[in-house]
């Protein structure tokens, strides 16, 4: 009598490889994708002063500004990644900085403590401490080190979507990560971007 079948074990996954994209990629995915979520961040911004964005979170307002764009990668749970990592910082080290902030970027900022000085005056700031703040990039000033974003308001009877600003510079503690929009990944580990897609098109 023969010996009962084993069942035959899947084949381990194949590693996810990561993906390197060039100054020039990241500059062409920001015009194609970028450019219009910041374009729809701001006209929500302005419609927020009359109407709620979302469902009033910050992982709320950014879903529905990605919602609007075509190209955008829409973002599933745990929300911990929204695209091409292009910067991280943990408390003042910088651990990754391949390419300038863009408006447009999507910028998560996770139980921060940022602590400088504003002009003459000394400030101290937390932020995200309480779960992660989700917000859309603004605009980035070099030379500070800050971003202007556009975030969802947590403060009462106000206009619903904000902007705000945060010096990178002054980061004492937690973390800040910002990514490039209209990254898709794909199944078997294989891993594709939306200027790979066009450049397949335009072929």
């Amino acid at each position: 009598m023969g010996q009962p079948s084993q069942p035959r074990a899947e084949p381990p996954a194949p590693p996810r490889a990561e993906i390197h994209l060039t100054a020039d990629d990241l500059v062409a995915q920001w015009g194609r994708v970028g450019v219009q979520i910041h374009e729809v961040a701001t006209v929500l911004f302005d419609k927020s002063k009359k109407t709620l964005v979302g469902d009033g979170s910050y992982l709320g307002f950014v879903t529905s500004v990605l919602g609007q764009v075509p190209t955008a990668t829409q973002p599933v749970a745990p929300y911990d990644s929204f695209g091409y990592l292009i910067y991280a910082q943990n408390g003042s080290s910088v651990q990754r900085r391949v390419s300038d902030v863009m408006p447009g970027d999507v910028i998560v900022i996770h139980d921060a403590k940022f602590k400088g000085h504003k002009g003459l005056q000394s400030y101290h700031q937390t932020v995200g401490t309480d779960g992660p703040l989700y917000a859309i990039i603004g605009d980035y000033e070099v030379k500070k080190a800050k971003v202007k974003v556009f975030q969802a308001n947590q403060h009462v009877g106000q206009q619903t979507v904000e902007s705000a600003s945060y010096r990178l510079e002054d980061l004492k503690s937690g973390s800040v990560k910002v990514t490039v929009q209209g990254i898709m990944t794909c199944m078997f580990g294989r891993l594709t971007t939306i200027l790979q897609i066009f450049r397949v098109l335009e072929a």
